[in-house]
């Protein structure tokens, strides 16, 4: 089975993200995935220069592409998709880091237990009442990427209100939209799966304890635990 691993890396605006990559590889390196793979950086805004692209040397079999930085990290997403032909793509945001080695290969366990679907390490029960709908937080998800690729809305704008946020939680989010096509949206602990729509019931999952169970973090999964009550 092809496994590729998908990470953002911003390269343009005030931002200076090389920090996050620099932990996204360092947290990498100290956990191993368990599971062989290919990587691709998207380099958003600009090209990477040689000095950015080393950041990624630990990494197995890295290559690069770039991407003008519409829609932001989706739009990447979308873009990297559409070129790909693993069997599974497993996508990371730019603040994403890894906490107990195996984390890929609970991924494709996890794949191969309920097959082709959505999965995610975080999910959103939503809040209709506010416009946030029941969704797999795109800050670490993990598809056939033949299922992003078919998603019929091409985000290119980023930005509060935006479809970067539409896509991600808003009333035709990807997620709602993957469901309605007849597929699961899981969300996957070390030791347990549940339906995005009742995954706050998860044991050490986002909403529910010490976050133990989540198979990787990013920046709303670290102290002070701003998603724990």
């Amino acid at each position: 089975m092809k496994i590729t691993l998908v990470y953002v890396y911003p390269l343009n605006g005030k931002n200076n993200f090389a920090p996050h990559a620099h932990e996204f590889v360092a947290s990498y390196v100290g956990n191993p995935p368990g599971h062989e793979h290919d990587t691709l950086v998207v380099c958003n805004g600009e090209a990477a220069s040689d000095p950015s692209k080393a950041l990624f040397n630990p990494l197995p079999n890295v290559s690069f592409i770039d991407h003008d930085n519409s829609g932001w990290d989706i739009g990447a997403f979308q873009l990297a998709a559409q070129k790909s032909d693993a069997d599974i793509m497993v996508f990371f945001g730019s603040y994403t880091y890894f906490r107990k080695p195996g984390w890929m290969l609970r991924m494709r366990e996890v794949f191969e237990q309920f097959g082709s679907a959505l999965y995610g390490c975080t999910g959103n029960q939503g809040d209709a009442s506010c416009g946030v709908f029941p969704h797999v937080r795109t800050t670490g998800f993990w598809c056939a990427p033949s299922l992003l690729a078919q998603y019929p809305v091409k985000v290119t704008q980023g930005g509060a209100g935006g479809a970067r946020y539409q896509m991600e939680h808003g009333q035709g989010c990807f997620t709602g939209w993957v469901v309605r096509s007849g597929k699961q949206a899981l969300i996957a602990g070390w030791d347990a799966v549940y339906e995005v729509t009742n995954c706050n019931a998860m044991p050490g999952g986002y909403h529910n304890g010490d976050q133990s169970n989540l198979i990787v973090g990013d920046r709303l999964t670290a102290p002070p635990y701003y998603h724990v009550p």
